[in-house]
């Protein structure tokens, strides 16, 4: 029995080491073909009771799991239709200039008809406030640049205590230098900062705000407009 068992693995061996084509196999499929070989050897022995299920049984039983990871592949999804994907907008380099001659008032695009808004001139510093004894916050720019402050003054036009409150309103302030260089407001947190002023203003008082902007101290300066819109009102105020 025993020299029939070598002469079956010989000869296994022997057909093992001709050309063959390669068939890869996972790590269960390598076990059951391991199993199987096995009891093709042990069914010779008269001691051995077969009770092995066949190859190809064996694979039809086992074929979910012949790959264990099968969920972890990605899989390739369906490509998307070109005209469904977004098309980034390109944002413009210069400012979308107001027709002069049909422009809102500064107070129709601020939209709160309690008070009325009043452009009142600009001043450029080096830091703001400038009154160094009671000031209890400054804003500074970076080397380079200096802070171009907007003066603003708002009047309660009613008879009334009213607030005035812009600090969840969307209106966007654009400093343009000589027609093409935009210049944002700084989030300074100061009280009467105009983005978000929000306070009480009793009949007929009139109380300053400011918009500040940091800006290159190399710049010519020879033309300033300050833009301000909401939805579809505009104005341009010539600060300089």
């Amino acid at each position: 029995m025993k020299k029939l068992l070598l002469l079956l693995i010989c000869i296994f061996a022997i057909s093992l080491s001709g050309c063959m084509k390669e068939y890869p196999l996972s790590v269960a499929q390598t076990d059951i073909v391991a199993e199987y070989m096995a009891g093709l050897l042990l069914e010779h022995d008269k001691d051995y009771s077969p009770s092995l299920l066949s190859y190809q049984e064996s694979i039809n039983t086992n074929i979910e799991d012949t790959n264990p990871f099968e969920d972890d592949i990605p899989k390739p999804t369906e490509a998307a239709n070109k005209d469904d994907i977004p098309v980034p907008t390109k944002v413009a380099d210069k400012p979308v200039i107001p027709d002069k001659d049909n422009q809102n008032t500064l107070s129709e695009v601020i939209g709160d008809s309690n008070f009325n808004f009043k452009y009142t001139g600009y001043k450029l510093v080096n830091t703001y406030p400038e009154d160094e004894i009671n000031r209890v916050f400054s804003l500074d720019p970076r080397e380079g640049y200096q802070l171009l402050v907007v003066d603003f003054l708002i009047e309660n036009i009613t008879n009334e205590e009213q607030t005035i409150d812009l600090s969840k309103s969307i209106i966007q302030y654009q400093l343009d230098i000589n027609t093409g260089t935009i210049y944002k407001p700084e989030l300074a947190l100061l009280e009467n900062n105009l983005q978000y002023i929000n306070m009480k203003v009793k009949p007929g008082d009139k109380i300053p705000a400011v918009l500040i902007f940091e800006v290159s101290k190399d710049i010519d300066m020879s033309k300033i407009n300050l833009i301000i819109s909401q939805g579809s009102k505009s104005k341009i105020l010539e600060v300089k």
